[in-house]
């Protein structure tokens, strides 16, 4: 079955509101969570996961975002991950953050690629803590090969060149590199640009499932994220 995960920024809209969103996604099936943690300086997001995490930047720190992480370790059942940036790791050590989050599942770092995610890994190993790989569709297949055998928690595969936010399409050269993941060890799951029913379907023919951020980051930030959830689950 595929499985449908969704990201969320922490404590977007404010915090109330974000752990209602938390609980929704664990009474209504969700997958996964991918969680946010907001930062001053993004690559990989798009304008609206952008200005929610600015909005939220504004008013909490990484200790704000601690404490509602552990609030939502206690609400959602299935797997955690936290998404943020290298910066954030180092700030405080690799080590002492990987302590402090050793409660969640994984993390994922959107700005390091494989070949510098070593010293990252090998820490959070040490607290049973999972990393997560990046394939897209100008991978090496050499190096893809490598996350196939070296992964220790899902792959996810970039579906397009860019930010989040834009328009699902699979080409050619994802394609070809999603049918050489098909034999991993861990699940393959397809990000960036999935909005809807439809787009699920078209992604879950070629991995094991995927993970909503832009769709559903606007509809929370419009009061509408229950209705969201219900349409594409």
């Amino acid at each position: 079955m595929c499985k449908v995960g969704i990201y969320l920024v922490c404590d977007y809209p404010n915090r109330d509101e974000f752990l209602k969103a938390v609980e929704l996604c664990n009474s209504k099936g969700v997958g996964f969570l991918e969680i946010g943690i907001p930062f001053s300086d993004p690559t990989a997001d798009g304008d609206v996961i952008e200005k929610a995490s600015q909005k939220v930047l504004e008013r909490e720190n990484l200790n704000d975002f601690f404490e509602s992480l552990k609030k939502v370790r206690e609400i959602f059942k299935k797997k955690l991950y936290i998404m943020t940036y290298a910066n954030i790791v180092f700030n405080g050590g690799i080590e002492e953050f990987a302590k402090k989050f050793d409660f969640v599942d994984g993390i994922i770092l959107a700005d390091v690629p494989f070949v510098e995610s070593g010293r990252f890994k090998k820490v959070f190993k040490r607290y049973n803590t999972g990393f997560v790989h990046f394939a897209t569709p100008e991978s090496d297949f050499e190096t893809i090969e490598r996350i196939k055998k070296e992964a220790n928690d899902f792959i996810y595969f970039v579906s397009v060149r860019g930010t989040t936010g834009s328009k699902f399409k699979l080409g050619d050269d994802a394609i070809k590199r999603l049918e050489f993941l098909k034999d991993s060890k861990q699940d393959v799951i397809i990000g960036f640009g999935i909005r809807d029913k439809k787009d699920i379907s078209e992604a879950c023919r070629y991995a094991d499932g995927v993970v909503i951020g832009t769709a559903a980051v606007e509809s929370i930030g419009k009061g509408e994220f229950g209705r969201f959830l219900d349409s594409i689950m």
